[in-house]
């Protein structure tokens, strides 16, 4: 008696027919045994294209498995358009990628994979806009620390209809073990991270894209559109730049070259993206998608390529200075600052000023303020922050960079050919905050009564509130932080006459901001910053009194004149509705996501219009 065991090739082929389950394996006399494999972490799509479109899958096996991939007009896949097979493998750790192509522009599309009798649900997927498309719908998301809470906020957005992609701007995942960041919270609602450790090693990182993935709400959302990625910085390490993170330590983690390539190289297998050509860099990572007629979204990366440190406000201030001529070394004479420049070098010396704070008074005797400068300065003394020259010399120096030139170059580039193809909007996929943001004084915002239990027992929240009264940007880690690339970056815009819109993440609240070249200056374009999926937001710290977020909204729009909106209590997401005239935002916020059981609200919405080339109007209410 013979028996019949199909080929890969005539299960395909069966499979197409049908639209039903293909048998991999039979029972009996199969030459081969049938390789169990499930798909636990759903499907995903992403890096849309007009003709083209990522479609992504993992499979859990016992070792190698063979997949088989559709895509459908219909849900039913009655209709299929394009079909094939592939391996999962070790090597990408069992993920498979689809570059999918030969599609049509704005179209929508079904996809699912098998491998032996197992079939993956059934994703939603879209291409770019046709160019004869009118309306474009983008959900706009950041920042998803497992640990903080549920993902109510991916759930909502799985619910939205034909939308065209979601736009998520980075910290997908957070790199912390149980003892930092998040991991008391995680733990009061049973959500601590894999592995138990801060992640280090291409293993750690694959692990803990693992966990996140197997979520069911960040499934769904997945599978309901196209994901256009970007990362932050937790999906390396906390505040990385290009030379290294504030949350990485050679001594006992190794190379930061070594930990970047490995939380990189798990992010391109696990991420519905296309990987770098062979020969590009990994942590080069800048695109631009082009949305039919009405939308160029430009994605760029401000981590890994060009960025400098970040500006400590501890180690690096600079304070008011006493020159002295020490020609004479038994009698130093106090210079003002233009005669100490006159001087050759090695007669003048530069030594910062005591001041006694009971009167105010300045301390210039030179053989006091240079025994105090080396054993440091007794009570009731203090040296004053020369704020002027620390914004000029050190948050303002030219060399401090985020974009980098070739990034800039590029961006140049394309948003002129944008406005050459006469295309209404061009927006900039940006991690962190563009605004000028400088620091209200909180220590005056608050009465006693509100932010005294907020600091009583958290000396960094404490010490962030005391902080500003200097009155210097609210973070040194965004463009703020950078003033200078700020500028180059601006006076591209100008030149290229774009219409800018930029989306951005990071912060964990909701900001709607009017960008200007210089304060109070031209209007150089709008930004629209989303409240985090999961993560604390900063002005949580505050709050142990209620309306300690009521009076900081307040503060932030009456002090910081490019703020026009700002919520700081609510998790959620942006839906960006464009069309030639006009872009919207609606703000969609949940009541929590500390537990499953919420509530889901629209908080503001607001718009702006091209009033000419380059020229945006006010945002405003709709």
């Amino acid at each position: 008696m013979m028996s019949f065991r199909p080929t890969r090739r005539d299960a395909l082929k069966g499979f197409a027919a049908t639209g039903g389950v293909a048998v991999m394996g039979t029972s009996g006399c199969s030459e081969e045994p049938e390789v169990i494999a499930e798909f636990h972490h759903g499907v995903a799509s992403g890096d849309p294209e007009a003709t083209a479109v990522i479609i992504w899958t993992r499979v859990t096996a016992p070792g190698e498995a063979s997949v088989l991939w559709q895509v459908a007009k219909d849900e039913a896949f009655a209709e299929i358009v394009s079909k094939g097979e592939a391996s999962a493998k070790a090597s990408s750790d069992y993920t498979v990628k689809i570059d999918v192509r030969g599609l049509e522009p704005g179209q929508g599309y079904f996809y699912r994979f098998l491998s032996g009798r197992a079939v993956s649900p059934v994703g939603r997927t879209r291409t770019l806009a046709a160019k004869d498309a009118t309306t474009l719908r983008l959900g706009v998301v950041s920042c998803s620390h497992y640990g903080f809470g549920f993902y109510n906020v991916y759930r909502e957005l799985a619910k939205e209809q034909d939308l065209d992609a979601i736009v998520h701007l980075g910290d997908y995942i957070y790199e912390y073990g149980p003892d930092g960041y998040g991991g008391p919270e995680a733990k009061e609602i049973g959500r601590e991270q894999e592995p138990p450790h801060e992640i280090v090693t291409l293993d750690d990182y694959r692990m803990r894209f693992s966990q996140y993935r197997r979520d069911a709400d960040l499934q769904a959302a997945h599978a309901a559109a196209p994901f256009i990625t970007i990362w932050d910085d937790h999906e390396t390490a906390n505040n990385s730049w290009s030379g290294g993170a504030q949350n990485h330590q050679p001594d006992t983690e190794g190379k930061w070259e070594t930990r970047r390539d490995a939380a990189l190289r798990a992010y391109f297998e696990w991420m519905p993206m296309r990987d770098p050509k062979p020969g590009e860099a990994f942590h080069r990572l800048h695109r631009t998608y082009e949305m039919g007629t009405l939308a160029t979204l430009h994605l760029i990366e401000t981590r890994l390529t060009a960025r400098s440190g970040e500006v400590s406000y501890e180690d690096d201030m600079v304070y008011f200075e006493t020159a002295y001529d020490v020609s004479d070394p038994q009698a130093p004479l106090v210079l003002n600052a233009e005669d100490a420049a006159l001087l050759p070098a090695g007669r003048a010396e530069r030594l910062k000023t005591p001041w006694r704070e009971s009167d105010g008074a300045a301390i210039t005797d030179y053989k006091q303020v240079r025994e105090w400068a080396d054993t440091g300065l007794p009570d009731g003394y203090v040296y004053k922050p020369d704020l002027a020259r620390f914004r000029e010399e050190v948050l303002g120096d030219p060399a401090r960079e985020l974009l980098g030139e070739a990034q800039l170059g590029w961006l140049a580039g394309e948003l002129k050919a944008s406005r050459a193809n006469e295309v209404p909007w061009q927006i900039l996929g940006n991690q962190v905050i563009m605004a000028r943001m400088d620091a209200p004084d909180f220590t005056v915002a608050f009465p006693p009564e509100v932010i005294e239990p907020a600091i009583r027992d958290n000396p960094y929240t404490r010490q962030w509130v005391e902080r500003t009264k200097l009155r210097l940007p609210i973070n040194p880690g965004v463009w703020d932080g950078y003033p200078a690339s700020r500028q180059r970056l601006y006076e591209t815009v100008r030149e290229a006459e774009a219409s800018l819109v930029v989306l951005t993440g990071d912060s964990h609240q909701f900001w709607a901001n009017d960008l200007r070249e210089t304060p109070g200056g031209r209007r150089i374009g709008v930004e629209f910053g989303t409240s985090s999926v999961s993560s604390k937001g900063g002005y949580d710290y505050l709050a142990a009194d209620p309306r300690a977020y009521d009076i900081t909204e307040e503060t932030l729009l009456r002090d910081v004149p490019e703020i026009v909106y700002c919520e700081t209590r609510h998790r959620g997401f942006i839906l960006l509705e464009i069309t030639a005239e006009a872009v919207e935002a609606d703000y969609r916020a949940v009541s929590t996501v500390r537990s499953r059981d919420y509530t889901s609200s629209s908080l503001k919405r607001l718009r702006v219009t091209r009033e000419g080339p380059g020229e945006l109007s006010d945002l405003v209410p709709v």
